[in-house]
């Protein structure tokens, strides 16, 4: 069973985005960032990857639109 670790990043304006973070997760922002697998994912490497893949679907939505 994967070990799943709980993140509470604050946002630059305020507020905080909690992230169940699975090893599996963390791997996926490792290699979105060019990491290798002894390098550490930092809370803003999560939020910079939320972020895009948010962004990313909501400008794919909108085209759809």
């Amino acid at each position: 069973m994967q070990e799943i670790t709980k993140k509470y990043i604050s946002l630059p304006k305020g507020g905080i985005l909690e992230v169940d973070a699975s090893p599996k997760f963390l791997e996926i922002v490792r290699k979105q960032f060019n990491l290798n697998t002894h390098q550490h994912v930092s809370d803003d490497h999560i939020r910079m990857y939320i972020w895009g893949a948010f962004n990313n679907a909501m400008d794919k939505a909108e085209k759809g639109a």
